[in-house]
């Protein structure tokens, strides 16, 4: 039976730091892996045990067994670090441009895919506003926000990878064209993962 070692910890945290040789599968992740990990000898770890004792639960659902590492177990373990940053950007789409934004966001993506130190991106757009999250008593979920607004996020092994980016000719091209259709022009920050 073949041995696997899952870090069940989200994407990002185990780019920071992982046990060599592990898998990343975050817990939230396992049931579209059921097939991958049926007949496996599965041992899990995180760096609190809760996270692997949640993994462990949502596999004996699927009927799948496994272990988990302790805390102490892990000391002995080989790590591997890594570095990631984030980058955002924060953008209000002109009415009517919606699909012309998107269109160009695609290619920016496409003109990032190949570079050193890109380690992924999202696009996300904002679908409504939770009420409750905004300690407002109301429904808020199916409210059309306007102008469109999304947050475009790019993540970095370093500062200096994602401002390489921008010096890239066909990456800046297609980033400058991105104003015309905003209503206003995007604010990019660097976040520190933590989690």
């Amino acid at each position: 039976m073949e041995k696997i070692l899952i870090d069940v910890r989200t994407r990002e945290e185990f780019v920071k730091e992982h046990i060599k040789g592990a898998l990343c599968i975050p817990h939230y992740d396992l049931k579209f892996h059921r097939e991958f990990l049926s007949n496996k000898d599965i041992t899990l770890y995180c760096n609190t045990e809760r996270r692997s004792a949640i993994a462990q639960d949502r596999l004996a659902e699927m009927g799948i067994d496994s272990k988990y590492l302790t805390l102490t177990e892990q000391e002995s373990c080989e790590w591997v670090e890594g570095t990631i940053v984030c980058a955002q950007n924060y953008v209000s789409i002109k009415p009517g441009h919606e699909d012309q934004f998107m269109d160009s966001a695609m290619l920016l993506c496409r003109a990032t895919e190949h570079m050193q130190g890109f380690l992924g991106s999202k696009a996300l757009r904002v679908s409504g506003m939770s009420g409750i999250g905004s300690f407002i008593e109301a429904d808020l979920t199916e409210l059309e926000v306007k102008p469109t607004r999304m947050i475009l996020v790019t993540f970095w092994e370093s500062k200096e990878a994602h401002e390489r980016s921008h010096r890239d000719p066909e990456f800046k091209a297609v980033f400058d064209s991105l104003g015309q259709h905003l209503t206003q022009m995007p604010v990019e920050e660097f976040y520190e993962v933590l989690k």
